[in-house]
């Protein structure tokens, strides 16, 4: 009799220690899981936005090499150029500088285009200033070198176009 009581209680102990294993079992999967999916979620979103930071910063560089390779081929004008800027930048405008006869288009610190002129014609009728005669582009920030030095514009010589 007592054989058997020890070989029940003995049983009984046994398949209690496996349900408590498989019990724990399940809880550190699902800790585990938790901890994963937490983790990785921060490192997503940190990703994510990195991605798209770099993916405006090119697609703003694609469009400021487009300016320039348009404007080589196409433009006469400044107010051309200026066509050409507010088709691929519509909020952006650029600066003209009637003494330095150049154009200026700034998309950001790192995109930044100098186009110089010929010369300057003046509308009889209304009177503006514009710049004719495209010589060249100046794509030296895009290329990574330093900004070219260029007068800041005054309200009188500088309209926008």
């Amino acid at each position: 009799m007592n054989l058997k009581n020890i070989s029940i209680a003995l049983t009984v102990l046994v398949f209690g220690v496996i349900a408590m294993l498989f019990m724990q079992k399940g809880n550190y999967v699902n800790q585990a899981k938790e901890h994963y999916d937490a983790t990785t979620a921060k490192s997503f979103k940190g990703n994510s936005m990195v991605l798209e930071l770099v993916n405006n910063a090119i697609d703003m560089n694609k469009a400021t090499w487009a300016i320039a390779c348009e404007g080589l081929q196409t433009a006469k004008s400044s107010q051309d150029m200026a066509k050409l800027e507010a088709k691929f930048f519509p909020a952006t405008k650029g600066s003209m500088s009637i003494t330095n006869k150049t154009r200026r288009f700034e998309a950001s610190s790192a995109n930044v285009i100098v186009s110089t002129f010929g010369k300057v014609e003046e509308n009889k009728k209304t009177g503006v200033k514009s710049l004719v005669d495209l010589q060249s582009v100046d794509v030296s920030v895009l290329l990574g070198k330093v900004a070219p030095v260029v007068e800041e514009v005054s309200d009188e010589e500088g309209a926008e176009e």
